[in-house]
């Protein structure tokens, strides 16, 4: 009887998102194990992602799916759950992003292997962050356009020097010392980015990298004409945010400029989906922007310039999980099942939270006076 009404709740739920459990279009839900609908209902912030690993459930287009629960007040209502407020509160009291945990997001899913990000990512500039798309564009030619947009806002010329931090696979290192001429240094807290992107610069005396904390900056001495951060504010978290704004500040000479591209949250938080805490991002936190305002208003003030690029973030996961199905034949001798259902749910999940527009991702620009 409890099992009936359970079903019948979550059935409904879903109804009013215009999703159908057993339905037959894209996005409507193939449920395998009468189980799922008490997993859901008992922690449905936690449970979509963690049964659809089990195999409970199926969907076409699990974005389009995510997309109309997030559109729904009535789908996203599970979100601020008193299991969230219990964790957001912990979260508040704790630097969960300390130097002592710093390294557990790069250990987690940075340094995995690097024939996953290979096969996933474009070929050229191995981004693993948001390209910026135009009509006709593949995925190599959305992050050229990506990169060439964060060095204009940056004014990059000929010979001035960049620090790149969170520098990933080196690519806007790459692309900033080849098409712009200028001298890069990127640091990273991944063994596995630093190992690669080192590998890919060789042969270009104008680019260095270096394994280090974003924190370990201000005991070089180094100032820099320019700066970028694309999308590693994430890991800092918001007990942090105030140092990492600081420090970039002083990494700057006179007049530089600074930009930033950063999941930005429609609420100030100090955790993430626990699902995604717990598989693929541990301890991440995307910013809010009276965070980031907050964070800076002891030195850039305020940005000068702010541009919302979230449009062009579901077409790039979805382009990554094209990828990542195509290769996964020479990935499986590596992982198991478990392992690409999470991963397939990961990128098309957040690929409909984007359309949604429940995350935002935006390029800031600050300017040191």
């Amino acid at each position: 009887m409890i099992g009936r009404v359970v079903e019948k709740i979550v059935r409904d739920t879903f109804a009013k998102c215009d999703v159908e459990i057993g339905g037959q279009r894209p996005w409507d839900i193939r449920v395998h194990d009468d189980a799922w609908y008490r997993r859901l209902a008992l922690n449905p912030s936690f449970e979509p992602g963690e049964s659809y690993m089990d195999r409970q459930w199926d969907c076409n287009a699990i974005d389009e799916l995510l997309y109309r629960l997030f559109s729904s007040s009535d789908g996203r209502a599970h979100e601020r759950g008193w299991k969230y407020h219990l964790r957001n509160t912990w979260a508040r009291v704790n630097n969960r992003q300390s130097r002592a945990r710093a390294g557990r997001v790069a250990q987690h899913h940075y340094d995995i292997t690097p024939e996953l990000f290979q096969r996933m990512l474009d070929a050229e500039t191995m981004s693993y962050t948001c390209g910026v798309w135009q009509d006709g564009d593949a995925l190599g030619d959305a992050q050229h356009n990506k990169l060439k947009l964060i060095c204009d806002k940056l004014a990059l010329e000929e010979g001035e020097t960049l620090l790149d931090i969170g520098s990933g696979f080196g690519g806007l290192a790459i692309y900033a010392a080849t098409r712009y001429g200028a001298r890069v240094r990127g640091i990273t807290n991944s063994r596995m980015h630093y190992h690669v992107a080192t590998a890919r610069a060789a042969h270009l005396p104008n680019v260095e990298f270096s394994l280090m904390d974003y924190r370990e900056l201000p005991s070089q001495n180094w100032r820099f004409d320019k700066v970028a951060s694309i999308e590693m504010i994430e890991a800092v978290g918001p007990k942090n945010f105030g140092t990492y704004m600081d420090i970039v500040h002083r990494s700057l000479r006179r007049q530089g400029r600074f930009v930033m591209q950063a999941f930005i949250s429609n609420t100030s938080q100090h955790v993430c989906n626990e699902w995604f805490d717990r598989h693929i991002f541990p301890n991440g936190v995307s910013p809010s922007m009276a965070q980031l305002d907050l964070a800076a208003s002891g030195n850039f003030i305020a940005p000068d310039d702010v541009d919302d690029i979230g449009q062009h973030y579901s077409p790039t996961l979805l382009a990554w999980d094209d990828n990542f199905q195509q290769h996964w034949p020479d990935l499986s001798a590596q992982f198991d099942e478990r392992f690409r259902r999470m991963w397939h749910f990961y990128l098309t999940c957040l690929a409909g939270v984007f359309r949604a527009e429940d995350l935002r991702l935006c390029q800031l620009t600050y300017q040191r006076s």
